[in-house]
């Protein structure tokens, strides 16, 4: 019976980062100037990008030590790929939506890590 539970939230977490993703992807749509965009175009635009660098990296990482590197930077040129014809757009704005995109979540949850350290490691003084 637990291990339903355990699955139940296991999807309801990876459907929350899903959308998560897709938010942070509009946002930086929006900064990066790209005219048509919608939600929906973001969530899709994030499972096939998530797809597309998943093969990336199964390729990449074959090669010992440089591997991780260029399948990391690889990843952005992989993503905008993806968020052009998704988007309909150049691959300049692609590429600044999918840097922001990555830029924002960090700073987004480095702020919200910070606070709950600040808050739950605050509450530990007091114990």
């Amino acid at each position: 019976m637990n291990w339903i539970i355990v699955i139940v939230l296991i999807g309801i977490a990876v459907m929350a980062a899903w959308f998560l993703s897709a938010a942070f992807l509009l946002w930086g749509a929006r900064i990066a100037g790209i005219e048509h965009r919608s939600f929906g175009k973001a969530l899709g635009a994030t499972l096939l990008g998530l797809v597309a660098s998943l093969v990336l990296a199964l390729v990449l990482s074959a090669l010992p030590a440089v591997g991780t590197v260029i399948g990391f930077l690889a990843g952005f040129v992989v993503e905008a790929l993806v968020v052009m014809p998704v988007f309909r757009t150049t691959f300049g704005k692609a590429l600044g939506a999918t840097i922001l995109s990555w830029l924002l979540t960090i700073l987004v949850f480095g702020v919200l890590l910070g606070l709950a350290a600040l808050l739950f490691g605050g509450l530990a003084f007091i114990a």
